[in-house]
């Protein structure tokens, strides 16, 4: 009798469809279908997780592709319902805030970035430029202001950037561009959350980089020219790009939970946990990179 009724238990494979929900997201996500910001709308609706695991497990006697398509239902009804609460922008201008730090004999500086809810490029000032940093922000509705702290004792500066008076389920009206100097190393850290970051770093000296990227897009250029880099990248339900310039090697160390992971091993080959360029130990230019990524899409090319 038990075995019967073990035969008339079906299982539903409620993890494989919630990362078919989460990649259909992803995907209208990068071809702009759908804003970067909504995950400060779609968080709120993590209970349903609990329901459909409860589901699940009442329905586990019932046909799996009728409890499959329910499940498919409900995620479709909260995505639905959360892009009508994110709904459009409200009415009001975009007003446009400038910072700029002169550079001051600096010999290396750390910078600390946390921004949530919108969109974030960072660059490389000109050959020559007088500056450390000059910096852009367009904020929509008067909402999430960039708040400033800069110090600096003999060559060693400090920066930290964040956002202030900005809630974590607003519309993403925030737009940051960054451009830092070229001429100095540069230990970068940065915290994203439901944004869109987009960082070219292929002409600055960074040493190291920190990045934290929780439900959003990011697009990362290595350095090209900082002689060896210290990299680490942690996400969690996120779209990680990687570009590593042609001339610099690389020593990844990737692991993933519930992700997809492509690694370009025409330039990196798979060595165990690893994927190493095969002249890493004798290049001048090199990253030791460790990426930690939890339901997302990981790409190194």
């Amino acid at each position: 009798m038990s075995e019967e009724r073990r035969r008339n238990i079906v299982a539903v494979p409620i993890w494989g469809i919630f990362l078919l929900f989460l990649g259909i997201v992803f995907l209208l996500q990068t071809l702009d279908v759908l804003p970067w910001a909504l995950w400060g709308t779609l968080w709120r609706f993590w209970p349903v997780l609990i329901i459909i695991v409860g589901l699940g497990i009442l329905l586990r006697r019932y046909n799996a592709w009728l409890v499959s398509l329910l499940i498919l239902v409900i995620l479709g009804g909260c995505l639905g319902i959360a892009i009508s609460q994110h709904g459009p922008s409200l009415p009001g201008g975009i007003a446009t805030e400038s910072y700029t730090v002169p550079f001051n004999d600096m010999e290396r500086a750390e910078i600390e970035i946390d921004f949530s809810a919108g969109s974030i490029t960072i660059g490389s000032l000109l050959p020559g430029s007088p500056n450390f940093i000059e910096a852009d922000s367009q904020v929509r509705n008067g909402r999430g202001t960039m708040d400033v702290d800069f110090r600096q004792e003999g060559g060693e500066g400090g920066l930290r950037l964040s956002t202030t008076n900005q809630q974590f389920w607003d519309d993403g009206g925030i737009r940051w561009e960054i451009n830092l100097t070229r001429d100095i190393p540069l230990v970068i850290s940065i915290e994203s959350a439901a944004s869109n970051v987009v960082l070219d770093l292929s002409r600055l000296q960074v040493t190291e980089l920190r990045l934290d990227v929780d439900a959003g897009n990011c697009q990362v250029t290595m350095p090209s020219s900082a002689g060896t880099s210290d990299i680490e990248i942690d996400s969690d339900a996120a779209n990680i790009e990687i570009t590593i310039p042609e001339g610099v090697a690389a020593r990844i160390h990737v692991d993933t939970n519930l992700s997809i992971c492509e690694v370009d091993t025409s330039r990196f080959p798979g060595h165990g946990d690893y994927y190493v360029s095969p002249d890493f130990d004798s290049a001048e230019n090199r990253i030791e990179m460790a990426i930690e990524c939890d339901i997302g899409r990981v790409e190194v090319r």
